[in-house]
């Protein structure tokens, strides 16, 4: 006969093994465009950088797009080699500074959008103008041109980090009026409790998305 034995009892606390994902994703302001694919960082890292592929204002003479694709760095954005993750790239603009919240990470975002054609003199629809993002160590805000209104910011949940990036990305139009990129939806995971996370907190963060349109 087997000796009757007392197996031990393992308590887990839920901060710790939870590996929920949510997803956050921008108001559709304007909905041009087809959604590209979801792209993750590399198991167990991180974004904390991006950088932002922006047409330059053309004022009235041209089909402005300005925002165009939005980078994100899994780890720290200064060393070489760091994976770096992009999804629906958008044909107009270039590439332009590269922005780090290292040692932090990326927990929240912000879309500029211009809505419409309205106030822009020559009916020349924009769509996304620029991203400001929300660290564990402050905020940054990309370098896409100042116009259009902030909608309403998205984070993540407590001790999660983006990790994930689609974005909706209308195709070239030839002749017609060209947008470029519309949304984005960002994936966020878990941070593991030995990262150096500093605790966000959102309520403390002005409000933008009531400014009116410049």
């Amino acid at each position: 006969m087997i000796p009757f034995q007392i197996l031990p009892i393992f308590m887990f606390s839920l901060d710790f093994v939870s590996a929920a994902k949510i997803n956050i994703t921008s108001p559709h302001l304007t909905n041009w465009g087809r959604w590209g694919s979801l792209q993750r960082c590399p198991s167990e890292t991180y974004a904390q950088g991006f950088q932002l592929k922006t047409e330059r204002y053309l004022y009235i003479d041209g089909d402005d797009t300005a925002l165009n694709s939005i980078k994100l760095f899994c780890g720290d954005p200064t060393k070489q080699g760091t994976p770096s993750i992009t999804s629906t790239e958008g044909f107009f603009g270039v590439w332009g500074k590269v922005h780090t919240c290292f040692p932090g990470f990326l927990t929240g975002f912000q879309l500029r959008v211009m809505p419409n054609a309205k106030g822009c003199g020559d009916g020349d629809n924009f769509a996304a103008t620029n991203i400001r993002f929300f660290c564990t160590n402050g905020e940054l805000e990309g370098d896409g041109i100042n116009l259009g209104n902030w909608g309403q910011a998205k984070y993540c949940g407590r001790n999660q980090s983006i990790c994930g990036i689609q974005t909706q990305v209308e195709a070239v139009q030839a002749k017609l009026d060209d947008t470029s990129l519309n949304n984005v939806l960002m994936e966020c995971c878990d941070v593991p409790p030995t990262a150096p996370l500093i605790e966000w907190k959102p309520e403390d963060e002005q409000d933008y998305s009531s400014q009116p349109l410049t």
